[in-house]
This record gives C-alpha cells, structure tokens and sequence, in this order.
C-alpha cells in the first residue's frame, strides 16, 4: 500500500518509480548494505547496479545518497527516523477511540511516525468521517472494542469528547494502558502537529535547496541566452510560487536593458525587447543597489513601471545579477495579486540570483567568443571560415532540391594606394564603409562576408547568373556614388553560379575570381559576369 502510494505520488511529479526501486532506495536509506539488500529482496549484485543505475537516471541525480534526497524531496519518499525497535525501544502501540473529524486530524498526524504503530481505530458509527481513511491505511477498524490485553496496547487517545466514553474505556481497557482525553489529547495533538510542521518545513527546504541543485545542472550544459534565461524565469517563478517573470540583460553601454526572456505576459510585453533606463524607475533602483526589492503592490513604489501596470501586476520581486560587482542583468517574478512574502523567500531568491548571475555572464562569454570566432573584428561581417561553412550548406541544399546559387567576389580597386596616401586608419574606415554598403544592398537571405584584406563576397542563394547580374552592377554603382573622405573610391566585381560554372564550391571560388581579376585588367569599377 505503501509502495502505490509513493508511485503515484512520483507520477504526479514526473517520476515513475517501480516498487523494487522504491524498496531499494528505502533500505539503503536505513544504512543497509549491498550485500542485505540483495538477500532481502532476492537480488543478484549485477540486478542491484542496474536498477541503482536506473533510479539515478529517472531521478537525475549521479550518486544513491543524492537518489535518497531527491526521492524525499519530491515526496516519493518519507525522512527516515529510525523507529524504537532499531534503537532498542518497542513502539508504541496506539488505539484511537472517535473517528470524527478531529480522531481523523490525530490519526494522519500519527501515522508516518515511525515510532508509533497505531493497532486500532473504533467508533459507534460504521459511516464515520475517517473510516475510510483507516481502511485506506490497513488500521483494524472496531465499532465495538474486543478484550485488550496489557502487551496489546500502550496508549488510547479518547476524541469523542465524551466522558461517558472515558468511564466506558477504562472499564474493558487493561489497567497499565494509559487513557488520553480532553486537555492531554489536545496537548499531544499540538506537540505532534508542531513536530509535522517543523518536518515538513524541513522537506519544504530541502525539496527547494534540490530544485536549486537541478537547476545548477540544466543550466551548467547550456550555451545559450535564450535557453538559459527560460530556464531561470522558469524555475524561480515555480520556487517561488509566482505566475510571471522576466530576465533582462544589461547592453554593453549600460545604458539599455534587453529582455532576453518573459513568462505570464501577454504578446505585448515581449514586443519592445529592449528599454532605457529611467532615472528614478524600477531598473534605476535595482541597478544600484546588490539586495532584492520586494512591492506588494507596485501602486505602492516611488515610481511605477508603466508597462508592468498596463499588464495588470500587482507584486514585485526583483533582484540584480551581480558578478563580481558588475551588474549583468535582473530577474524579476510578478504576480497579478497582491502579495505577502516571507523571509525565507526572500533569501531563497537571492541565492537563486547568484546562479542566475553566474549563468549569464558565462553564457555571454561563450556567445562573445562565438561570435569573435564566426565574424571579422574590424567590419563585423562573417569572416572567411563563417563564409566557407555558410557556402558549403547551400551548395548541399542546392544540390538536393536540384537549385541554383551565386558567389559574388569583390575587391576595392587601388586600396593599398589609398593606405599608402592617406594611412592605415582611414583605410579601415574605408573598409568598414564598403561593409556597411555591402549590407544595406544585400537581401536578408544573402551571406555577406569579408574574404580577407580588402575582398568581399556575397553568397546569394536560389537567384543564377541572369538573375544576379543588375544586383552586382546595383552594388558597382551604390559605391561609386558614395561620398568617402577624402577621394573616390570604387569596387571591382565577379560572379560565378552554380552549376554553369563550376561542379564544386572550390570551382565557384576560383571561376568568381578569375571574372573579378578580368574586371580589374579592364579598368576596374565594374563587374564582369
């Protein structure tokens, strides 16, 4: 009964495990060894491993210690306190007398105490609110009291708040048992409901600290912003019970925020993406301070955000990353009720910030070095690799679908000359000048890449040489118009497409070149076909 009772608990949490694996995790929580669990439960040792393996798998966790607290915290497990019998005390052995609402209340408040072994429960009425509930727990139900013996009960707690009932049952019950009723029931009953809430709390805690540690796990693997910040706004709005929550993330002036992920809003709320900061707002206040801020109702702070009030959010809970004391972004949680917090939740929540912290920047230094690795450092545009790898995929998609594509060289005519006159500096504006022209020309579908030096190259998918021919002679003549510095300056060009010109990628590289050199040899400023 027990063990149905925990997978369905287990289901209700994501996590099915089977009644051997159950049985498994609950001995060696009790200390037992590999050698005893086998024999208990008629095992091989190569049988144990497995189903060990599989339980950590289920339960993601690496070693059975660990199996043993998430299993407690997700509630498929009860915390192990070791009963009388293991330290060398019998239980005690407890009849409950009153099956109402308050004999029901003591009974589940007794029951998970390993110390206690509840051999009865009786009352006059077979329909009682709790019967069920002793049937449910395998506990011999009496509507009338058989003959006790000292040896079969220790203790009957008497909630029928009858003192009829109290004479009744000292009658037929054994002189050493002891009688519990009125003032000392309700005693007991306090006692054990504050030792349940103090458990529970216990559980509460570590079911959270566990969360964390799961949390620290998924987010250890990813390489993403996007992927990171949801799984952070999502697993801080479950810890902390709030439906809505963002992540923003600071630019590199400092002067606007990006909203990298959101949850709970409508469409509108994601729809500006970025935003500056305020003087006096909610950002300008996270961003100089390193503790959380807590509005039970916005109305109530110095100066209400105007889109989190349009959203109808009540309360706010908010915190800035902070890494090495600079800010790298903010969480916030929300809620569209007023809202109460505790302290508990309040430093749960700072400890999940320092995670979140820790996340973004080291996702952002991934993402930076990433993006160093695909794209030129002067002009911005994909580098030679980014190009070869973005060409090598269409000419494989080109090839499957039976298509076409073109490669567009380019070269600025008699740029080392304008190095030589007017210095490497303001070639490089030259050079940052052309990408940029190169860019606003291009489709959004086309690859824009610097060669290497002063060569460019386009890769325009799906359009052939007749197709891209007025999109070259466009570029030619977008760059001879363009007013440089301090003289005029002009691009070369030429175009191969496959397939009529070349088989391989490397056939397109060199047909493309060998027309961008001809264009050179008559006269430059033009593109040659």
């Amino acid at each position: 009964m027990t063990d149905s009772g925990n997978l369905a608990l287990a289901a209700v949490d994501g996590v099915l495990l089977s009644p051997v694996e159950l049985s498994i995790l609950k001995r060696l929580q009790k200390g037992k060894s590999d050698a005893e669990v086998c024999s208990s439960l008629n095992l091989t040792k190569q049988k144990l491993a497995t189903h060990l393996k599989e339980t950590r798998q289920k339960l993601n966790v690496r070693t059975r210690g660990h199996a043993i607290d998430r299993a407690i915290a997700l509630g498929v497990m009860n915390s192990y306190v070791p009963s009388g019998n293991e330290v060398g005390q019998p239980n005690l052995k407890i009849g409950i007398v009153g099956c109402g609402r308050g004999g029901t209340a003591v009974l589940h408040i007794l029951k998970d105490n390993p110390c206690i072994d509840i051999v009865f429960a009786a009352d006059t009425d077979p329909n009682a609110y709790g019967v069920k509930s002793t049937v449910k727990l395998n506990i011999p139900f009496y509507t009338k009291l058989p003959i006790l013996e000292p040896d079969d009960i220790d203790v009957v707690i008497n909630v029928t708040g009858s003192e009829e009932m109290a004479v009744e049952l000292r009658k037929i019950l054994p002189p050493e048992t002891e009688l519990m009723g009125g003032l000392s029931a309700m005693l007991m009953w306090q006692i054990t409901e504050e030792r349940r809430r103090r458990l529970a709390e216990r559980d509460r805690t570590l079911k959270e600290h566990e969360s964390l540690c799961h949390l620290g796990e998924i987010i250890e693997n990813i390489d993403s912003m996007a992927d990171a910040s949801y799984a952070i706004v999502e697993y801080a709005s479950k810890l902390l019970n709030m439906p809505a929550g963002s992540l923003a993330i600071c630019d590199d002036t400092g002067e606007e925020m990006i909203l990298v992920a959101a949850k709970g809003f409508s469409e509108k709320f994601n729809v500006e993406g970025k935003w500056k900061i305020r003087p006096g707002g909610l950002t300008d206040m996270l961003l100089n301070q390193t503790t959380p801020l807590f509005f039970a109702d916005i109305a109530e702070s110095p100066d209400p955000n105007p889109l989190l009030v349009a959203e109808g959010v009540k309360s706010v809970l908010a915190a800035p990353l902070i890494i090495q004391r600079n800010v790298v972004g903010i969480l916030y949680l929300n809620d569209f009720k007023r809202k109460e917090i505790r302290t508990e939740d309040i430093s749960l929540f700072s400890l999940l910030t320092i995670y979140a912290a820790l996340t973004v920047a080291r996702v952002k230094s991934i993402e930076k070095l990433w993006h160093q690795s695909q794209h030129d450092g002067l002009t911005g545009l994909l580098n030679h690799r980014s190009l070869m790898e973005q060409i090598e995929k269409e000419d494989q998609r080109a090839r499957r679908h039976d298509a076409c594509y073109s490669l567009i060289m380019i070269d600025i005519d008699n740029f080392k000359a304008y190095n030589d006159e007017f210095g490497h500096l303001e070639g490089n504006k030259v050079l940052k000048a052309v990408s940029r022209l190169l860019m606003k020309a291009a489709r959004v579908s086309d690859t824009v890449s610097r060669f290497g030096g002063e060569e460019f190259s386009i890769l325009v998918p799906e359009l052939c040489k007749d197709q891209v021919t007025p999109f070259v002679e466009r570029l030619v003549a977008t760059v001879a118009d363009y007013e440089f510095p301090h003289r005029h300056v002009t691009i070369s060009a030429g175009v191969a497409s496959y397939p009529d010109n070349g088989a391989t990628v490397m056939e397109l590289i060199k047909y493309a070149d060998d027309r961008l050199y001809q264009a050179k040899r008559e006269g430059k400023n033009r593109a040659c076909i």
